[in-house]
C-alpha cells in the first residue's frame, strides 16, 4: 500500500518593489518650508508664525504647527525665549564652518555624479543655465534662486547617497537665507561662469574640474555674502 503525503505548495518569492511614497500633510508642509529656507525665501532673523505658514500654503493650523515643531527640532528654525520662532542667524564662525563643509560634501557628491550622468541630465542642466541667465537679465531673483537650487540638486541627487544628500540639505537650510546677499552684479556673473564649468566637467567626465567648479561656486558666493554682511553691519 502506497502512503500519499500532502505537501504544501512552495511559497513564491515576492518581487523587489520600490516602496510607495506617501507624504502626510504635515510632511508636505515641512518639505515646503524647508525648500523655502534652502531657496532663500526667508531672511536671517525673520520671525515665522504658524498662521503665516498656514496662510502661505493654504494648510490648516495643525499641520503647520507640527511642521514648525519638526523644523525647530532639526535646527532649521529657532525657538526663542519669548516662544516666537525665528530663522537662525549664523555667526561668522558657523558660516565659515558650513562653507568648508559644503565644499567637501557637495564637491564629493558632484565628483561621484560623473559616473552616472546621462545626456538628458546634461540637457536639463543647460536648460536651467539658460533660465538662470534669463532671470538675471530681468532681475528676477526668485526665479534665479529656484533654478539654481534645481541645478545643484539635480547633480547631487545623481552622485550622493540618501545620507549624504540629507547632510547637503541641512547645510543649505542653514545658509539658504543668506544666499540673496550674494546676488549682486558680480555675483551673478561669477555664478554664470562657474555653472558653465560645472556643465563642462560633467560633459567631459572630469571629476577634478567639476569639484573645482563646485568649490569655486560655493567659496565665491560665501565671500560676496561676507562682504555684504559686513557692509550691512556698519
Amino acid at each position: 500500500m502506497i502512503k500519499h503525503t500532502t505537501q504544501s505548495p512552495p511559497v513564491p518569492t515576492l518581487p523587489s518593489l520600490k516602496p510607495v511614497e506617501y507624504l502626510t500633510l504635515r510632511e508636505q508642509v515641512t518639505v515646503s518650508v524647508r525648500n523655502a529656507l534652502m531657496n532663500g525665501h526667508f531672511e536671517p532673523g525673520q520671525i515665522i508664525t504658524v498662521k503665516a505658514i498656514s496662510t502661505m500654503l493654504g494648510a490648516s493650523v495643525m499641520p503647520a504647527r507640527e511642521a514648525m515643531n519638526r523644523l525647530i527640532a532639526e535646527g532649521s528654525l529657532e525657538l526663542r525665549a519669548n516662544r516666537s520662532v525665528m530663522v537662525p542667524i549664523l555667526s561668522r564662525q558657523e558660516f565659515d564652518e558650513i562653507t568648508d563643509l559644503r565644499c567637501f560634501v557637495e564637491g564629493l557628491a558632484a565628483a561621484q555624479a560623473v559616473k552616472l550622468v546621462k545626456p538628458e541630465h546634461i540637457a536639463r542642466l543647460k536648460e536651467l543655465d539658460v533660465e538662470m541667465r534669463a532671470a538675471v537679465s530681468t532681475s528676477d531673483v526668485d526665479a534665479f534662486l529656484d533654478r539654481n537650487f534645481q541645478f545643484h540638486f539635480l547633480i547631487y541627487r545623481l552622485g550622493a547617497s540618501s545620507f549624504v544628500l540629507s547632510i547637503i540639505e541641512k547645510l543649505w537650510v542653514r545658509v539658504g537665507p543668506l544666499i540673496r546677499l550674494c546676488l549682486n552684479e558680480s555675483g551673478f556673473a561669477d555664478s554664470n561662469r562657474v555653472h558653465s564649468q560645472v556643465i563642462l566637467g560633467l560633459e567631459t567626465k572630469d571629476s577634478a574640474m567639476l569639484r573645482k567648479a563646485i568649490n569655486a561656486d560655493i567659496t565665491g558666493a560665501a565671500q560676496t555674502i561676507r562682504v555684504a554682511h559686513n557692509a550691512a553691519a556698519t
